[in-house]
């Protein structure tokens, strides 16, 4: 079985935008399901198949910082894809201002963390790993080590309680030479 865990923009949510003036950062492709590449490092193409592990957070998300404490327990496949639920999307529909403000993040702790766990992908169903000023400083740290964050997952509801049923995750993204944010899609696979 297949679960799609890429958001989907609405025809509707794009003229909103492009009814705006120009946005550098929607510019640049920080829209909808995206990998951040502030550095433009080089993905590795093996990087599109990952084992995976998805972690339940939903109950403290909006409470308080996501932490190592969080993890407890939980087997960190090497070069994998860590995937963070806190319901935001679900709470909140994509797009709003709602969505945005005040989203879950992970503590700087648990970042360097998963860092030092040489996973590939952290992924999460909210606007970034880090609020506000922090959040390109948490992406770039990120992919000067190795790993990517891709924002504004969905359906990882569907994935809790599968992590011994999770075969594959992918993950296709599309190169471009100039855009930070590269549109991405991203599919588990579950035996």
């Amino acid at each position: 079985m297949i679960i799609d865990l890429t958001t989907k923009i609405s025809k509707e949510f794009l003229e909103w935008i492009e009814s705006f003036p120009k946005n550098k950062h929607v510019d640049s492709g920080h829209i909808g399901t995206h990998l951040d590449i502030y550095k433009k490092s080089d993905i590795p193409m093996e990087a599109f198949r990952t084992k995976a592990v998805v972690i339940d957070v939903e109950k403290i998300a909006n409470q308080r910082d996501i932490t190592i404490e969080d993890m407890k327990e939980i087997e960190i496949p090497l070069n994998g894809f860590v995937l963070f639920h806190t319901g935001r999307i679900n709470e909140f529909e994509y797009g709003s201002d709602q969505y945005f403000a005040n989203h879950p993040q992970l503590s700087h702790e648990l970042i360097d963390y998963l860092l030092e766990k040489k996973i590939r992908f952290i992924g999460i169903d909210c606007s970034g790993i880090r609020r506000g000023e922090e959040h390109q400083a948490a992406d770039e740290l990120c992919e000067l080590n190795g790993c990517y964050v891709i924002e504004n997952l969905c359906n990882l509801d569907q994935l809790i309680d599968k992590n011994q049923k999770i075969k594959n995750i992918y993950t296709m993204w599309l190169e471009h030479p100039k855009a930070t944010g590269l549109p991405c899609r991203v599919l588990a696979e579950i035996i």
